[in-house]
């Protein structure tokens, strides 16, 4: 079994700024990849709280 490693939330949260702020200068299709961004990151605080199992 391989070990992911999540990035940790305030590299999100970065991301997504950077993804809003491409948005008015590229495209401004941007702006939903900055949201979806932004929604993820309550999963990387709620995700140690409760750890999962392998399946053996």
């Amino acid at each position: 079994m391989k070990i992911v490693k999540m990035p940790r939330p305030m590299r999100m949260v970065w991301g997504s700024l950077v993804a809003y702020w491409l948005a008015g200068m590229i495209n401004p299709a941007f702006v939903a990849i900055a949201v979806m961004i932004a929604l993820f990151i309550p999963v990387l605080f709620v995700d140690p709280l409760f750890p999962s199992r392998p399946e053996n």
